[in-house]
């Protein structure tokens, strides 16, 4: 981050708020941090609310992102014919003549005889991955699991007779690994996926064109896909992601485009053109209504996160393909980028592996952005993940096992990188520098470390000290790093005398407020309870509502960051501060505020015991709530544009 963009951001903080009074004495700054420029904090990740689901708080997907690393797993039918997993689109083989590849005994057949999802799994842990994800079902529509759809195709009939699945989540769980399931909606299988209506079919490899019988062909596979995905969730223990791919129809459009068809949300609709089966249906207990396919998920597994390719909107991104990432770390959401190292996700006899280079290259960029990497094998017809792609994923395994430190459980930042040369990496008082091979010499300075102090540097392969100096600006000038030993990542691991980031002090405290709606649980506390998916509401819609945390003892301040119940919606209102609370002083006056920015920040220099934030105006139909209430004592910038989700 430049010099000037850090300023900018500081300026535009300091505009959005107005001190009208401190509480004395105003604080000190250091002497050593006089002329230091703040951190930015990192923006917040706000739970939206899509067709009646909300996604997962931090607390439910917080391990996503910690674990920084997972291992994707492509096996099917099409890993006999060993030419990918769009195989049968891309030959356009039809269904009958594809299921040969299962009952027939030839070099093409998938077998399955070398299957050992132990092996999977001890294969995951050496790559360093803390969770893997298995393609229970990919586009050609084939379950690895016996499923009691009538007109399903599974692994449950001749030849195999087997339950994939059920080996599968044993041995991932008995590793220690969250549990993945990747599920595609789709089914070449089906001539109406490509016409549901029966009045316009879409362009396909097999020549179906339109016909009236498309629209019931369209709704049993709908009725298959609910069923089958009620057995995943219900009959294998906790499953901890659902990697829903494929929710558009016809291969075309966004998968949100299809949402009429598939009902991905919390609930379906009692007129949709393609009702679900009885049989293959489940009702929410609360209301008595159908559920559509989150709401089903969401009822059998209430901890589990999705992607957002069913159509809902998913608890996390994904950034797919084997371009490497760029630009800004990638704020107030979770990302996963997936890649696959064998050419094609499936299987293919014909492609090379990647170098480890180029895994490294990506991997790198992914985790200083704050993303979370899925790295796909393609195991043969067997079970057998090739010699290549085995030692691939061992040898990113073996950097792991040096350098894990400056990834998991870590964020991107504290400042953005620096595209093809470093970025960086934190966890509580250290961060990590990531030299890139782009990036040339045995030297490196930092951005400005605001208040903090240095207490080490080391080079993380080695643990040796390295020397080091800081300016009065708070630069840290780092030398004698080796660019030898792993040069396709080499890390620098600078230690603080404080946590890289300012930590909200009101987390935990005895917090009141004038009313709370308690019938919904929205009470004073859980405006500071850390969470962004809880919150404080008052009892009514009227202005003069106010929410106040006792921080213990008196206490110098620095800011304050309100998130608010909703985006998009002009809250009015005051900060307050007092030492006895009796008198109060102004700490900052947004009452002529016409913003509407969910996240506001207020900075000020202050002492105080007690902090309220008081509503002096609504707009029409808004109340008085607070999703989470931080309160700092350190310096801190925000540039509140960042904010707006």
């Amino acid at each position: 981050m430049s010099e000037s963009l850090t300023r900018r951001s500081v300026l535009a903080g300091m505009a959005a708020t107005t001190v009208a009074a401190v509480v004395a004495p105003v604080v000190a700054t250091p002497a050593y941090a006089a002329a230091r420029q703040p951190l930015p904090l990192p923006p917040l990740r706000i739970p939206k609310l899509d067709m009646g689901v909300e996604q997962q708080p931090d607390a439910k997907i917080q391990w996503l992102q910690d674990a920084k690393l997972g291992m994707f797993i492509h096996w099917g039918v099409y890993s006999g014919p060993a030419k990918g997993e769009w195989y049968m689109e891309n030959a356009a083989v039809t269904p009958e003549n594809y299921r040969t590849y299962v009952t027939d005994a030839t070099g093409e057949q998938f077998t399955a005889t070398a299957y050992r999802p132990d092996d999977w799994a001890r294969l995951a842990k050496d790559m360093g991955a803390k969770y893997t994800v298995l393609t229970a079902r990919h586009h050609e529509g084939f379950a690895l699991w016996p499923s009691t759809h009538p007109g399903a195709w599974h692994a449950g009939q001749a030849p195999l007779r087997r339950d994939f699945i059920s080996q599968y989540v044993t041995a991932v769980r008995d590793a220690g690994l969250k549990v993945g399931l990747y599920f595609s909606p789709l089914s070449w299988r089906y001539p109406g996926y490509y016409d549901v209506t029966g009045t316009n079919c879409l362009p396909n490899a097999w020549g179906y064109v339109t016909d009236p019988a498309h629209k019931e062909n369209a709704r049993i596979m709908k009725n298959e896909v609910y069923q089958q995905v009620r057995e995943l969730v219900t009959q294998y223990g906790k499953i901890d992601d659902l990697w829903w791919d494929g929710g558009w129809l016809g291969q075309q459009g966004s998968d949100a485009d299809a949402a009429f068809f598939w009902e991905p949300g919390k609930f379906r609709d009692t007129s949709n053109e393609w009702p679900v089966d009885s049989a293959y249906s489940e009702t929410d207990p609360a209301t008595g209504r159908s559920l559509g396919l989150t709401g089903l998920v969401r009822k059998h597994q209430p901890d589990i996160v999705t992607t957002l390719r069913s159509g809902w909107i998913g608890d996390y991104t994904s950034e797919e393909g084997s371009s490497v990432p760029t630009g800004p770390i990638r704020v107030g959401r979770v990302a996963e980028k997936c890649f696959t190292i064998c050419g094609t996700w499936g299987y293919n006899s014909g492609a090379s592996v990647m170098s480890f280079g180029t895994a490294m290259n990506i991997l790198v960029n992914a985790w200083v952005r704050d993303i979370t990497c899925l790295v796909n094998v393609g195991p043969d017809r067997t079970g057998a993940v090739p010699t290549a792609q085995a030692d691939l994923v061992r040898r990113i395994g073996s950097f792991m096992t040096t350098c894990g430190q400056a990834v998991y459980g870590t964020r991107g930042g504290p400042w953005n990188p620096v595209d093809g040369q470093y970025g960086f990496t934190y966890k509580d008082k250290t961060f990590y520098i990531h030299l890139l091979p782009g990036y040339s010499g045995t030297s490196f300075t930092t951005p400005p470390i605001g208040d903090a102090r240095v207490t080490r540097v080391i080079d993380v392969t080695s643990g040796a000290n390295l020397p080091h100096s800081m300016d009065g600006n708070g630069k840290v000038t780092i030398t004698g790093i080796n660019r030898t030993r792993i040069p396709e990542d080499s890390v620098v691991a600078v230690t603080l005398d404080r946590t890289v980031q300012p930590t909200d002090i009101a987390v935990g405290k005895a917090a009141m407020a004038s009313s709370e709606e308690a019938s919904q649980g929205n009470t004073a506390a859980k405006a500071i309870d850390g969470s962004t998916a809880t919150r404080w509401c008052a009892n009514n819609g009227n202005t003069g509502q106010w929410l106040k945390v006792d921080l213990g003892a008196p206490t110098s301040l620095t800011g304050t960051r309100i998130a608010w119940e909703s985006d998009g919606a002009n809250y009015r209102y005051r900060i307050e501060g007092s030492t006895d609370n009796a008198e109060w002083t102004t700490l900052a006056d947004h009452t002529d505020t016409t913003s509407t920015s969910q996240v506001q920040v207020a900075l000020f220099s202050a002492r105080a015991r007690y902090v309220r934030v008081t509503v002096t105006g609504l707009q029409a139909g808004a109340w008085a709530s607070i999703r989470n209430l931080e309160i700092y004592d350190r310096p801190f910038t925000a540039d509140l544009g960042t904010f707006r989700l």
